[in-house]
């Protein structure tokens, strides 16, 4: 098994990394959240990554750049329904704070922001997660007394200005990190501005 890869991007698209580990190329593949943080072509990179491969026996490594999202994203697999494509989904719409938290109160709507989770495959992720997933550790050391959703009226409010919505959500859950979840909604725009295509 490969636990994880370090070595310099050598090529990057929307959703894999080609990284250059000692004159070898190994293709990543990545949540499109993941892409446009990573460092440009040349720099040094980490993965922490998960080897798939399926029935065909196509071979696929799924790449992370924090272990939390490694955690969430196995920890996803182990849902009847829920394949690596799926999981991958999860990684990339929601933090490994905010599904861990969806999970814990039962909440179906957050886990439905996800692409292709449908309500009867929410309702399976909490059935099967639920008991343990508190137990989960995470680096990220979340609170799960507290809600953690990103204020989706402001994530519109930049949608209207012209941001994309996954723009839109990442500003907005980074403006919520510095001014917390309850500060004023003129504020919250503002510090989320900061971050559209920074």
């Amino acid at each position: 098994m490969i636990a994880y890869i370090e070595g310099k991007v050598a090529s990057k698209d929307t959703k894999q990394v080609v990284v250059d580990v000692n004159g070898i190329g190994y293709a990543v593949d990545v949540p499109p959240r993941t892409v446009g943080d990573l460092p440009p072509v040349g720099e040094p990179v980490t993965f922490y990554t998960h080897y798939y491969q399926n029935r065909d026996n196509e071979i696929t490594l799924y790449g992370f750049t924090s272990k939390d999202a490694l955690k969430i994203f196995e920890l996803a697999r182990t849902v009847k329904g829920v394949g690596p494509s799926l999981a991958q989904n999860i990684v990339t719409k929601l933090s490994p704070s905010q599904f861990q938290r969806a999970v814990h109160q039962g909440d179906e709507t957050t886990l439905m922001r996800v692409p292709r989770v449908s309500k009867e495959i929410a309702q399976l992720i909490i059935i099967k997660l639920k008991k343990n997933i508190a137990k989960v550790k995470l680096d990220g050391e979340p609170d799960l007394g507290q809600s953690g959703t990103p204020n989706t009226e402001v994530i519109k409010i930049l949608v209207n200005l012209g941001a994309s919505e996954f723009e839109a959500e990442r500003a907005v859950e980074n403006a919520q990190k510095i001014l917390g979840d309850s500060a004023q909604r003129d504020n919250l725009v503002k510090q989320a501005l900061r971050y559209i295509r920074n």
